[in-house]
């Protein structure tokens, strides 16, 4: 990335905040062989579906000078969840998605730095230029009277003959004398400066709100689609179970052992879960209007906790231990829909504790 090198150095400067270590990641999935199918605005790349999961969700973009990787929309969800599992297509998801939220984080605190440095450096441009005014239109021996601040809710009055010269703040308590011709042209360049700083800062935070929305999109998506994957075979291995088999008489049959309860539902109503022999599903109805940003789900290892706007729809200690790394959520037709991953494959009695 170009450093603005202009006479404003402050935050906003054009640093990248994508982090060292995520943008070496992008920089080295971008140069890695790889096909593709997808639209872009430049034509049609050619995708190994088959080949790594990042290049086929996000792509280096050259429209911005941040390199903000863009967010492809994945239109052919099953080609891409068959050739990987629908919870490593998530997982790489989330991840992209955790990146964009801490960029977009970054971005708004140097925006509003900035936001607040450029008052700053319109005041000092206004002083200056005063004083370059009544020193070209002073009379010989004239002395003008300024009141200035001494202190906070202390100010006090000078009397300054017309001056040549100013003195400006560089910051880390050093001050730097410049000719008032020069300080008027490092002040028009350091606002200038801001200005295009904050405007490219504002069309980077809308693009990777899109980018955000897209991610969004595809996260749901896939895990929709990994639902209905494990649904279909829960009904083939049920449809199996059903079908009758040969018993030899001659034999007595064991006793068969209580098996674990598949699933089951909440007081009143509050949630519903069910298992498969890796993975817990528990859902949570919500209003319809609900959405993702008045939502949170905390999974911890061995308890899970739901809220929305502040009130705790559920919370308790798990009936075993999961691993939340491999645990995943989302919000969809007003119900929230949250998959744990258990961390061994033994059958839950429950979902909490009792």
């Amino acid at each position: 990335l170009k450093r603005n090198r202009g006479a404003y150095a402050g935050p906003g400067d054009g640093r990248c905040a994508w982090g060292h270590r995520a943008r070496a990641e992008a920089v080295r999935l971008h140069r890695r062989p790889h096909r593709s199918t997808m639209a872009s605005g430049e034509g049609t790349a050619e995708v190994d579906i088959g080949g790594p999961i990042e290049p086929q969700i996000y792509k280096q973009c050259g429209s911005n000078k941040r390199n903000i990787p863009e967010a492809i929309f994945i239109e052919k969800v099953s080609e891409l969840c068959g050739r990987h599992t629908s919870k490593e297509v998530v997982s790489k998801l989330q991840e992209l998605y955790s990146k964009y939220q801490y960029m977009q984080s970054s971005l708004a605190a140097q925006r509003a730095s900035l936001k607040t440095k450029l008052p700053d450096i319109v005041t000092a441009l206004e002083t200056v230029s005063h004083l370059a005014e009544r020193r070209n239109s002073a009379k010989e021996g004239e002395v003008n009277t300024y009141t200035y601040q001494l202190s906070e809710n202390i100010y006090t009055r000078a009397e300054v003959p017309p001056t040549n010269v100013v003195c400006l703040w560089l910051g880390a308590s050093c001050m730097l004398e410049y000719t008032l011709e020069e300080a008027l042209d490092l002040l028009r360049a350091n606002e200038e400066n801001a200005r295009t700083t904050l405007k490219t800062l504002d069309e980077d935070m809308a693009f990777l709100r899109e980018q955000i929305t897209t991610t969004e999109v595809n996260i749901a998506r896939a895990h929709n689609f990994g639902v209905r994957q494990r649904q279909e075979s829960q009904g083939q291995e049920q449809g199996r179970q059903s079908q009758p088999q040969a018993t030899t008489p001659a034999k007595a049959l064991a006793p068969v052992p209580e098996q674990a309860p598949q699933g089951g539902t909440g007081p009143g109503g509050s949630y519903t879960w069910k298992q498969e022999r890796e993975e817990v599903e528990v859902t949570v109805p919500v209003p319809q209007d609900a959405v993702k940003s008045e939502v949170k789900v905390t999974v911890l290892a061995d308890a899970l906790r739901v809220e929305r706007l502040g009130s705790v729809l559920l919370e308790g200690a798990l009936w075993r231990r999961c691993s939340p790394s491999g645990s995943t959520w989302t919000l969809n037709s007003g119900r929230i829909e949250i998959s744990l991953e258990k961390a061994d494959p033994e059958p839950w009695q429950s979902l909490f504790e009792a």
